[in-house]
């Protein structure tokens, strides 16, 4: 390995472990390249270049469109209406609030496609129902958190498009990838309930005076917000319309159910969403064009062509190799963004493990697992952060809490790794791949 790319990656690490904020770690990272390479110092012109290219790509239009849609279904009130069907289905279950967590989580995921924006949205409500219920409020921040990481697995997925834009892998299959694998990380959190339900002594939680006209209203209340994701995955699946065109769509649907069905949404609420949103996305198309930067970087010092060497000279099997990034992801998740992550490495592995017999398709879903289970790790892990914020409790005891959780997680992931079948099943009976 070089000098100059020595420097970029040892800064880089500095910056970041010093808590520089990562557009900045990242941006100044890039800069540092074109002073120690001899001969680049006359060639700034290309970090712009790079900067602003990285960013004019259409598909990233998809993520701002794909926050306002998010931001417009929780805005009117889609938030109550999806916990009160969740207890529909599972409230009356020992543990039942803890049930309807996780399957808020599941349900609010097809709106949102954001870990963050589940935890903004469901989380006060779910955090302040449990309270009331008697469960421990570190317990109800870390189921919280925990569940929250199903939305960016579950499609629509903000992660998998951006996984999709940055190795030319098909959006449709990777949102098929995703179903199976995002409803397990579910299916995991509740069996670890069903198991702590009778240790801990957690008790049913019904809706009172149910009956047949309640239970149609409750479910007419939530058909927008089921119908949503139907749209827009049917859409895509169907080869209607594009990734970036079924995010259109869903702020067009949006905005029809809150000023026509709901009647709730206002003009000076949808204008605080644009302004949530717009920053938002700002963000992330800053982390955007500068990572393309340090992409550009990594490949001008033929990095990805070091690294396949070493495979080949080690003579790493698959197997291997994909237990050898799970930990290496898992162990960057402590320091590192989701997005940072995916930016910054999946184009460099997913041409290797591609040469390998590894579908991309499948790399992606494991990738995205990692990233997302990253988020509810410290010291870095956003999740827990928002998760202390909003609920008031201490972030060590959220990362006790969620222990038992983040177990059920690690399961499903190496599960998703070495059976490709759960994986890649949905997008082969689909004909994606």
């Amino acid at each position: 390995m070089d000098q100059p790319l020595l420097v970029v990656i040892g800064l880089l690490l500095f910056l970041m472990l010093l808590g520089s904020p990562v557009i900045f770690a990242i941006g100044f990272a890039g800069l540092a390249y074109f002073f120690v390479k001899p001969g680049m110092s006359a060639m700034l012109d290309v970090y712009a270049h790079k900067f602003f290219t990285g960013m004019d790509v259409f598909i990233w239009l998809s993520i701002p469109l794909f926050v306002i849609a998010g931001e417009i279904m929780s805005a009117i009130g889609m938030t109550e209406r999806l916990v009160n069907l969740s207890r529909l289905m599972v409230g009356r279950l020992r543990g039942g609030l803890a049930y309807v967590n996780v399957v808020g989580s599941m349900l609010f995921s097809g709106v949102s496609g954001s870990a963050l924006a589940d935890i903004s949205a469901l989380g006060p409500v779910e955090m302040e129902m449990m309270e009331k219920d008697g469960y421990d409020k570190d317990f109800a921040a870390a189921l919280t958190v925990s569940s929250a990481i199903q939305g960016p697995i579950i499609p629509p997925s903000i992660p998998l498009i951006m996984f999709s834009a940055l190795t030319n892998t098909s959006v449709a299959a990777l949102f098929l990838a995703g179903a199976v694998p995002g409803m397990m990380l579910g299916l995991g959190q509740m069996a670890m309930i069903f198991f702590l339900a009778r240790r801990r002594g957690f008790k049913a939680n019904p809706i009172a005076g149910l009956n047949l006209e309640m239970a149609l209203h409750i479910l007419y209340n939530a058909f927008f917000a089921i119908l949503m994701p139907l749209i827009i995955i049917g859409g895509i699946i169907s080869g209607v319309f594009t990734a970036t065109e079924a995010a259109s769509i869903a702020v067009v649907y949006a905005l029809l159910v809150g000023f026509l069905a709901y009647r709730n949404l206002t003009l000076k609420a949808l204008w605080s969403i644009l302004d949530r949103s717009a920053r938002t996305s700002a963000s992330v198309y800053l982390i955007v064009g500068f990572a393309t930067i340090i992409s550009w970087v990594l490949a001008n010092e033929r990095l990805p062509n070091q690294l396949q060497d070493l495979v080949l000279h080690y003579n790493l099997q698959p197997w291997l190799l994909l237990l050898c990034l799970n930990l290496f992801f898992l162990i960057n998740g402590l320091w590192i963004g989701d997005s940072v992550q995916l930016l910054l490495f999946a184009p460099l592995f997913t041409p290797i493990l591609a040469a390998m017999g590894v579908d991309p398709v499948h790399f992606g879903v494991i990738m995205v697992l990692n990233v997302m289970i990253g988020l509810m790790t410290p010291p870095y892990g956003l999740a827990l952060y928002l998760g202390a914020s909003i609920s008031g409790v201490p972030l060590g005891r959220i990362v006790v809490a969620s222990l038992p959780f983040l177990f059920t997680n690690l399961v499903v992931l190496l599960l998703v790794t070495y059976i490709p079948e759960i994986s890649l099943t949905l997008p082969r009976l689909f004909g994606f791949i």
